[in-house]
């Protein structure tokens, strides 16, 4: 530890798939040491697991032991208590957790958890053998099992878009709402017994504070039953989850007012974005391992939400993870839901949402072109020299795109396969290949890119309407006509809508000529940047601790933001040099959303 003796110290926890993770962090956001337990290593042979989870290949199924995640959190205090970690200098804690997924509470298992003791044993010996959980297991979140639940719930709310409009997403195999249906109805008498049911986030804050806590409003957003706009549970949806739907279970000998009410308080309120503590922390960890009795616990949130809690982003702002998938997050007051992507609360700013967009083709797709270069070159496997050289090389919009989908894509929906298009005497002409293989360097990473900032446009606040912009919109439909994506009509606003900041994140950022070219194509007002945020989810959750116990001291909400900002290592990021073609895309955004109107559906 390199604190100063005394020092208040914050701690972020992150339960994934996977691991526990606690970061260490200061008053002054320092990230100063990490402690972890694998549970592969350590309880891989107890609970038979692999990769953290249980898996049904015939079925669908998978899901991760409540246990084991019990044992996991007395484990790794173990560890810290071991290596002299001063707990009493701890103020607060929050964290993240993998999101959707669920633990079912019994009624003895909610009067258990108040009466955590640290002579009665470990976490899980004091759960465990009073039958706290009606299911052993809590659904994770690469669970399959339930696509007649997805069908259900988007027939039930008209369509998948509508759905989205309600909820922030359309239906998922792991959002919660599906899950706890498919328990209702496939083990109802478990089900009923069940007395109370937390989120992951929920559960493990919980456990912290010995007492029951609310689920958090903007985890709550991935369950497909909280209504976004109104800020309270959907009713239908809720019957849906219940398996009491009047158009869909029909058993007349049930009680829905009944049951709705059930469900209700099965779940509990719904806590609003707030930087008040849930409680302090249970006495057993006081008693256990030195942590001092005021310690405030903090709401946890989703994994995702927590990411975004580890950098400044302010509205408009956005946070592109180039990884095996591609993910993007941003921060805004626009409410804009589609079903192609998501929508939830923001964890510390009321106002504000986070959008997210999840695409499966990122790093794979790249590397495919990758290695076909390299074939025809004579490269060394997995080099990327050749790669950059050719893309560099591209110093303009050409005018032809290709789209590249070694696997099934989510957003759009399409099944495998590769289609590329070239603009030639005023209209979109489809070519098997170019007529120089090495346009495939350039096109698939402007047609990712591209794809992001379609999707984006709808979410981004404009900055003031311009004459320039205009006369871009207007040339656009003059040439393509009205743009579409995803079904949605997009309008002047969302197409000229550019993004303030882009924080690149995730293995390929590595790449800068891929980070050079995605930056000039977004086309950001005030800059793009690359920046390693390794333990990105824990981080969050301790400067959320922080943000929140600065705010109890001061006993007035400060801005989350600017809390960051002030505090935050801009020494950590490296800004990109590139030079801005984002006007010059324009005719890529006509063409990409022309092409994918043809692209081939499961």
């Amino acid at each position: 530890m390199t604190a100063n003796s005394g020092q208040d110290l914050f701690l972020g926890l992150d339960l994934s798939t996977q691991q526990l993770k606690v970061i260490v962090t200061d008053s002054s956001l320092k990230h100063l040491e990490t402690f972890n337990v694998e549970f592969d290593q350590q309880f891989g042979e107890k609970y038979s697991i692999k990769k953290g989870v249980l898996s049904d290949d015939k079925s669908g199924e998978i899901v991760s032991p409540v246990n084991m995640w019990l044992e996991s959190i007395d484990f790794v205090f173990s560890e810290m208590k071991r290596k002299k970690f001063p707990f009493d200098r701890v103020c607060g804690i929050s964290g993240s957790c993998q999101q959707h997924g669920s633990v079912y509470w019994s009624k003895d298992g909610v009067s258990n958890l108040t009466k955590l003791n640290v002579k009665s044993g470990e976490l899980v010996d004091q759960l465990t053998s009073n039958e706290s959980f009606t299911f052993p297991n809590s659904p994770n979140w690469q669970d399959h099992s339930t696509g007649k639940e997805i069908e259900v719930f988007e027939s039930i709310a008209g369509d998948s878009g509508k759905l989205a409009e309600l909820t922030g997403s359309r239906a998922h195999y792991r959002f919660t709402g599906l899950q706890i249906r498919k328990l209702a109805i496939n083990q109802r008498s478990k089900y009923q017994e069940t007395e109370r049911i937390s989120l992951v986030s929920s559960f493990l804050a919980s456990v912290l504070l010995g007492k029951l806590t609310e689920i958090e409003q903007a985890d709550a957003c991935g369950m497909n039953i909280y209504d976004i706009s109104k800020q309270e549970y959907n009713e239908e949806m809720l019957a849906l989850t219940a398996g009491v739907h009047p158009k869909v279970d029909k058993d007349h000998s049930i009680d829905y007012d009944k049951e709705i009410e059930s469900i209700k308080k099965k779940l509990g309120e719904i806590k609003p974005i707030t930087y008040k503590s849930n409680g302090e922390i249970c006495q057993y960890f006081v008693d256990k391992y030195g942590f001092k009795s005021n310690t405030k616990i903090y709401s946890f949130t989703g994994d995702n939400l927590a990411t975004i809690l580890s950098l400044p982003l302010a509205e408009n702002d956005i946070l592109v993870s180039l990884g095996t998938s591609t993910t993007v997050l941003l921060v805004t007051k626009n409410y804009c839901p589609s079903s192609q992507y998501h929508l939830f609360k923001h964890p510390t700013m009321p106002e504000h949402y986070m959008g997210m967009i999840c695409y499966c083709n990122g790093s794979l797709a790249r590397e495919k072109v990758r290695d076909q270069v390299n074939e025809k070159y004579g490269e060394k496997d997995g080099d990327w020299k050749k790669f950059d050289e050719i893309l560099n090389q591209s110093t303009h919009f050409d005018n032809q795109l290709g789209i590249y989908f070694p696997l099934g894509e989510i957003v759009p929906n399409a099944s495998a396969q590769i289609k590329r298009s070239k603009w030639e005497n005023d209209k979109l002409v489809d070519v098997t290949k170019w007529e120089n293989s090495d346009s495939d360097v350039t096109s698939i990473i402007e047609s990712q890119t591209l794809s992001c900032r379609l999707r984006l446009g709808p979410m981004l606040e404009v900055d003031g309407k311009s004459s320039k912009a205009h006369d871009l919109y207007n040339s656009l439909v003059e040439k393509f006509g009205d743009i579409y994506t995803d079904g949605k009509k997009q309008n002047e606003s969302s197409l000229t809508a550019r993004p303030k900041k882009v924080y690149f994140v995730g293995g390929a950022s590595n790449n800068m000529n891929i980070v050079k070219k995605m930056s000039s194509i977004l086309g950001s007002t005030e800059g793009n940047y690359r920046v390693e945020i390794p333990n990105a989810c824990a981080l969050g959750g301790a400067f959320k601790a922080s943000w929140g116990y600065a705010c109890e001291t001061k006993n007035d909400w400060i801005d989350y933001n600017e809390y960051i900002s002030d505090q935050f290592d801009y020494k950590s990021l490296e800004e990109v040099d590139t030079t801005d073609r984002w006007e010059e895309y324009f005719q890529g955004i006509g063409m990409l959303a022309e092409m994918e109107k043809s692209l081939k559906k499961d």
